[in-house]
């Protein structure tokens, strides 16, 4: 049986750079566009167009925003760090990490740069661009990622601890299939449309800011909405030619796996956010899979060494079954 691994403390350096430092950032940021309110035109601009400042505000607005990103990123990636099991660091724990901290010096810079730029002005229509500005913010943002990661360490991959599957014993000629359905589950699901909820609030935002140029944004949900449509359900099936994984109800997107290619099968205890980042079809250096949740998978590593998991109740039949398959093979 596939156990769950034990929970593994993840280095503090690693905790250094995706939380206390991005805290540090947002905080000082805060700080600093407080002690700014005072010197600050009433309303501020928020938005540049090609001739000049086109959408204004409450001066609050940006602290605000800038309050309100720094507590929730930065919790959102603490609690993904905090979901580390087995081994450990990952790719993906260090991508959060050194994400967080650029995340935190671009959006703090340029927020405060839009705030600085109008610092003593009596009406914000006299604004001029900081356009340099955010070129700064992306160096400064891409600069720390690279030497966080840098002197971040040597990162593990995962499935290197899985348990090869024990072949099924299977009599001369006999045939079988293993057949099972996974759904992601309603929590998930939830959190799923919650940030599709987001994400089209600040479209529609962004569209209105605008004043409607931007319309062709309104686009990115509903493309994110089919692509999430396709991935809360699937069929796993595998039989003597191999695995086969399908969405459902539709049966695509769809991946087959020829049971001539298969290296070797294994059990694993899959964490969706550490190893693969997130939910459904998904492609990293854990190689592919299709994760609906935490816990059991079938691990098949591939004769030129690629991989793909699929979390599955009861994986460890489907994967005895499928290593019979695979020895028959030789």
């Amino acid at each position: 049986m596939t156990r769950r691994p034990a929970r593994t403390p993840l280095p503090f350096s690693l905790w250094t750079v995706g939380v206390i430092l991005p805290s540090v950032v947002w905080a000082a940021a805060v700080v600093v566009q407080l002690t700014w309110l005072p010197r600050l035109p009433d309303p501020i601009a928020i938005h540049w167009g090609s001739e000049g400042p086109d959408g204004f505000g409450a001066a609050w607005t940006s602290v605000a925003l800038t309050a309100g990103l720094g507590v929730g990123l930065t919790l959102l990636f603490a609690l993904i760090l905090a979901t580390a099991r087995g081994t450990a660091p990952t790719v993906v724990h260090k991508i959060i990490a050194v994400v967080s901290l650029g995340t935190a010096l671009f959006t703090c810079i340029t927020v405060s740069a839009s705030l600085g730029v109008q610092l003593g002005l009596d009406d914000a229509h006299a604004a001029p661009g900081f356009g340099g500005w955010a070129a700064v913010a992306i160096g400064v943002a891409v600069l720390a990622a690279v030497v966080a990661w840098i002197v971040l360490p040597k990162a593990v991959r995962p499935g290197d601890d899985a348990a090869a599957a024990a072949p099924l014993a299977l009599a001369p000629g006999e045939r079988s299939a293993w057949i099972a359905t996974i759904r992601v589950a309603p929590g998930i699901v939830a959190v799923l449309a919650v940030g599709l909820g987001i994400a089209v609030a600040a479209t529609v935002f962004a569209v209105a800011v605008s004043g409607g140029r931007v319309w062709p944004l309104l686009f990115v949900p509903l493309v994110i909405l089919l692509i999430a449509g396709t991935g809360f359900a699937w069929r796993v099936r595998v039989d003597a030619t191999g695995l086969t994984v399908r969405s459902l109800p539709y049966g695509w997107p769809r991946r087959r796996i020829d049971i001539r290619q298969i290296a070797s099968v294994k059990t694993v205890h899959v964490n969706p956010l550490a190893e693969f980042g997130g939910w459904g079809w998904r492609w990293g250096v854990a190689g592919a899979g299709v994760v609906a949740r935490e816990g059991q998978g079938i691990l098949v590593v591939l004769r030129d060494g690629r991989r793909f998991t699929v979390t599955v109740d009861d994986a460890e039949t489907g994967a005895a079954l499928l290593a019979a398959y695979a020895g028959e093979r030789g």
